[in-house]
């Protein structure tokens, strides 16, 4: 199958190994991610993270959980998300709901996990989960 695949794609090799969402660049999208509130289900946090502030800020694009959360040093666990289009828009609308919310945010740059209260950690201190 994974030769079809190969295939079908027009590449030598498959990858075996998930990178951490937001540890490479991808052009038109930011990533972001988002503190869980120990309900025990990213799934339902997602929609009311989107819509806590309406009307929405952004005009075009949309938004995807990224299948990764990453444990701080702290104990705190973050979700990834990442959104397209109105990157201006989206990111407010990130930020301002979380915040509206209660939940604490950060991204990655480099090498480091910088939370948006300014704290920061390096990202090979985080255990990382996909799902």
């Amino acid at each position: 199958m994974s030769k079809d695949l190969k295939n079908i794609l027009g590449v030598s090799s498959l990858p075996t190994e998930r990178e951490v969402p937001g540890t490479i660049g991808v052009d038109g999208r930011e990533f972001w991610y988002v503190e869980d509130d120990g309900k025990g289900d990213f799934n339902k946090l997602f929609p009311k993270l989107l819509t806590a502030i309406t009307p929405p800020l952004h005009n075009s694009g949309g938004a995807i959980t990224g299948g990764c959360s990453l444990t701080l040093p702290d104990g705190r666990v973050f979700h990834s998300i990442s959104y397209k289009g109105d990157l201006a828009g989206w990111k407010e609308q990130v930020i301002q709901g979380a915040k509206e919310l209660g939940l604490g945010l950060f991204q990655v740059r480099d090498d480091k996990v910088e939370l948006i209260d300014g704290s920061c950690y390096l990202l090979s201190e985080c255990e990382a989960n996909f799902y």
